[in-house]
Order: C-alpha cells, then sequence, then structure tokens
C-alpha cells in the first residue's frame, strides 16, 4: 500500500496552476471581443486561411490604388489651377489688342503687358508640387522651362539679325515690309518655337505621366511644357514685344498684331483642350475609386465570413474566464488560512 504525500505548499499552488492559463485565455477572448475576429486567425481557420490572406492582399491593392489616386488627383487639380491662369491671361491680352487702336504711345504700354505675360507663362509652367514639377512631363525634378533672358532671348536676337541683317534696334527695322515679315515669322521664328524649343526653351519630357488608377486601367496625369499651346503663346508674347515692333511701319506693325492675336486665340483654345483632357482624366480617377470601393466592401464582406467571431459567444467566454480566474485568486486565498495551529 502507497500513500501520496500532500502538503499545504501543494494545495495552496494547486488553484495557480492553471491561472496562467486563464489568463492567457482572458487576453485571447478580450482581443475577439474588441477585434471582433479571430485571435489567431490561421488556428480558427485551418486550411481556408490562404483564401482569408488572398483576399486581404486584394483589398491591400485597392488601397494603395486609392491612396496613390489622392496624390493624382492632387497633381491633376494643382495642373488645372495653373491651365486655368495660363488661358485666362492669354485671353485678357488677346482681348486687349483686339479692340485697341494701336498707336506709337500705345507700343511701350503693350510691349510692358506682353512682357509681364510671357514671364507669367513661365512661372505658370515652372509650378511645383511636392517637389515635382508640374509640367515637367516624367521629367518631373527639373524646371520645365527657362527663363526668358537665360536663353531664348539670345536666340531670338540672333534670328532676327541673321535673317534681316540688322539687328531690332536699327532704323532699318522701319524698311520692313509685311511679306518680310511673314517670311520671317513663319520661317526662322517659328523654328525656334517648333524645332528649336526643347534644348532653347524647354526641358521637360515629351511624354506625360502615367497613373495606374485601378487594377486594369491607366490614365495621364500630367502636362508637359512642350505642348503646342504653350509655345504658341510664348511666341505670340515674344513678337508682340521683341520683334523691333516700336521700330516698324504702321502697315507691317498691324500685319505683326493681327498675327499675335490669331497665334494668342490657338493658343488659348489649345489650353482649353488641355483642360478638357485633364477633366476627362478626373473623372475616370473618380469613376474607378468608386467602382473600387465596391469592390473593397465585397472584399471585406467575404473577409468577415472567414475571420468574423460570434460576438455573444465572445462576451461569454470573457465573462466565464473572469468568474474563473476570481474563483482562483478566493481559493488560494482561503487556502493561504489553512494552519495546523488553528487545530492543536
Amino acid at each position: 500500500m502507497k500513500t501520496t504525500f500532500i502538503s499545504s505548499s501543494t494545495l495552496w499552488n494547486s488553484p495557480r496552476s492553471t491561472l496562467d492559463k486563464l489568463q492567457s485565455e482572458l487576453v485571447k477572448a478580450n482581443k475577439e471581443v474588441v477585434t471582433g475576429r479571430h485571435m489567431d486567425v490561421g488556428l480558427a481557420l485551418g486550411r481556408k486561411t490562404g483564401k482569408s490572406l488572398s483576399l486581404r492582399q486584394e483589398r491591400a491593392a485597392l488601397d494603395a490604388l486609392t491612396d496613390s489616386n489622392t496624390s493624382a488627383t492632387l497633381r491633376l487639380k494643382s495642373t488645372s489651377a495653373a491651365l486655368d491662369q495660363v488661358r485666362t491671361a492669354g485671353d485678357n491680352f488677346k482681348n486687349a489688342l483686339i479692340g485697341m487702336h494701336v498707336g506709337a504711345q500705345d507700343i511701350a504700354l503693350i510691349q510692358s503687358q506682353a512682357r509681364a505675360s510671357l514671364d507669367k507663362l513661365v512661372g505658370n509652367l515652372n509650378e511645383n508640387v511636392g517637389n515635382q514639377f508640374l509640367f515637367g512631363g516624367v521629367n518631373s525634378r527639373v524646371q520645365p522651362l527657362k527663363a526668358y533672358d537665360a536663353g531664348p532671348r539670345a536666340a531670338i536676337n540672333k534670328a532676327f539679325l541673321d535673317y534681316f541683317t540688322f539687328p531690332q534696334t536699327d532704323a532699318q527695322v522701319a524698311d520692313i515690309t509685311p511679306a518680310q515679315m511673314q517670311a520671317f515669322i513663319d520661317g526662322p521664328l517659328a523654328d525656334l518655337f517648333e524645332t528649336q524649343w526643347k534644348g532653347t526653351w524647354s526641358n521637360a519630357s515629351d511624354q506625360n505621366i502615367q497613373s495606374l488608377i485601378s487594377p486594369t486601367e491607366r490614365v495621364e496625369t500630367s502636362g508637359n511644357a512642350n505642348e503646342t499651346a504653350f509655345r504658341q503663346l510664348a511666341m505670340a508674347y515674344t513678337m508682340t514685344f521683341d520683334l523691333g515692333i516700336a521700330g516698324l511701319n504702321d502697315q507691317t506693325r498691324e500685319y505683326l498684331l493681327n498675327r499675335v492675336i490669331g497665334t494668342l486665340g490657338e493658343g488659348v483654345a489649345g489650353v482649353t483642350e488641355l483642360e478638357a483632357d485633364l477633366g476627362t482624366a478626373q473623372r475616370k480617377i473618380d469613376d474607378a475609386n468608386e467602382r473600387m470601393s465596391l469592390q473593397k466592401t465585397f472584399f471585406e464582406e467575404r473577409i468577415t465570413n472567414y475571420e468574423a467571431i460570434d460576438p455573444a459567444e465572445a462576451k461569454v467566454r470573457v465573462d466565464q474566464l473572469s468568474t474563473q480566474i476570481q474563483t482562483s485568486y478566493s481559493l488560494t486565498a482561503q487556502l493561504n488560512q489553512l494552519s495546523l495551529i488553528n487545530f492543536i
């Protein structure tokens, strides 16, 4: 016959032996009540865990696209605001020239306005958001346009001198005929704003930024300073203040200003088209965000079906575990009071 030795220490530690496990289970149950999902999804779902993870990855991809679309929307709105200023400035200057009977006393005024408009155009096209130039195309880290005095002025003066054989300040400017001015504008001057635009004026890329706005759709979400509309506006402003206009005879000056007005009109119309294109891109982003929002809701519902716990059952487990822990503490306290001295 064998008897098992039982000591007071064994009795005291017996309730404690399960206390750590109860507390661990209570932490788990409390977290499940708060989050509404299994504490250990892998343990709870078993082989279905892969499906849950796949759904979460797909939803995370949609979240990333939505965040990216927020940045693209900011760029589009900033670009649209800059284009609006460019269009308004060009339209205002064109309207001022149309309503003005240009006399000798008005030349200095329109030259000043044209130069200010050109500087504003360059400033608008050099705007940046978040250290990225709006009109640099994919070359968004480099300032798109050079200041007029940093290169373009010298190129235009040289083209004028090479073609007419005298500078703009020479008295012979008065002998330039409308036909000669037309030939210069359509030839050497046009070339500076077409084939020689990049390098002389612009550092921008012709390729615009393309953004993935949904799992299957890309759109252009930027502009670039090489667009025809910007070159037309720059050319119109330059013709107004830097082709010796003050020394021209009345007929040639009238022809020149009519060309300026026509070129401004084409440039303003081109900017309006660019604004419409950006508006179309923004609408596509809004539609993509709406579709992805519905997709995310669908994914969340499926994830919930896999991972969600019964909140009522979880609350009952929390209450039961709390009760067991309190009982364990109470029993331990009672055992601590046991002593043979009390029975002698």
